[in-house]
């Protein structure tokens, strides 16, 4: 039996980034060894499929399977939680982020319920003062940590854990499987500007989805950057404006090296 989970292959190019930057190793081993203290350890309840994963990540050669039986998080999970590389871009229909607004600002009708006054009001106050860079959005959006686990059949599962409601800006960039990228691979296209923006916004949740924008029949990548409300209400407009510098500028370089028809701006 195969557990090596999806999208966790060639992930070489990342973990050299994170071996040379020792702030990033320090992250990621106080990430895992948080998952091992007492508070936050996982036991599996039942020691027969303790043993049969343990048998199988063995048997494959899957540090990610492993990972995952001994504290509830894969290799990737990991990476994400330590703010080591983006979470996944479901698309503007998918399940993480998921979007409260449409792309002129107005509230879903089957999300009006679940928004306050004051967080959309804020929406508003934002999406209204933000001079939004060519081929990007503004939504009101709800962030989530999706984590996956072993039911006792050995399938995989996930949950939603820790929302974060913010202010999710949108951005289009290059098809990047146009250029035989793998996901880990545009992962290491944009690690720069995906560091830069957490010096601006520690806190900023950073998502990027292959192909999960099309126009006019052409498929594009997309980056997305949540602001929780509740941590950047005074300084939005202010952490807006860098991003988006620092996108447009990643951006750029992206276009050069795919060509100039790879996006319409």
């Amino acid at each position: 039996m195969s557990l090596v989970l999806p999208r966790e292959e060639e992930v070489e190019n990342i973990f050299s980034r994170i071996l040379s930057s020792d702030k990033s190793c320090e992250r990621l081993i106080e990430t895992f060894y948080d998952h091992l203290c007492d508070d936050n350890r996982y036991m599996d309840p039942d020691p027969h499929h303790f043993a049969e994963v343990l048998l199988n990540a063995y048997k494959n050669g899957d540090v990610s399977a492993f990972l995952l039986e001994i504290c509830n998080r894969s290799m990737f999970d990991l990476l994400k939680e330590a703010y080591l590389i983006p979470k996944r871009f479901h698309g503007k229909s998918g399940e993480n982020p998921v979007l409260l607004t449409d792309a002129d600002g107005n509230l879903l009708e089957d999300k009006k319920e679940l928004v306050t006054k004051h967080e959309y009001k804020k929406f508003c106050e934002i999406y209204k003062s933000h001079h939004a860079a060519p081929r990007s959005k503004l939504y009101l959006a709800d962030g989530y940590d999706l984590v996956r686990y072993y039911t006792s059949d050995m399938n995989i599962c996930e949950k939603q854990e820790n929302r974060e409601r913010g202010i999710l800006i949108l951005y289009a960039l290059p098809d990047t499987k146009k250029l035989n990228l793998t996901e880990a691979q545009a992962y290491d296209v944009i690690w720069s500007t995906f560091h830069e923006i957490q010096k601006e916004a520690f806190s900023a949740i950073v998502y990027y989805g292959q192909e999960t924008g099309n126009k006019s029949g052409k498929s594009f990548d997309e980056l997305g950057v949540l602001l929780p409300i509740h941590q950047f209400e005074s300084k939005m407009l202010q952490h807006l404006g860098v991003i988006d510098g620092l996108v447009l500028s990643c951006r750029e370089k992206m276009i050069k090296s795919a060509g100039s028809n790879s996006l319409d701006l």
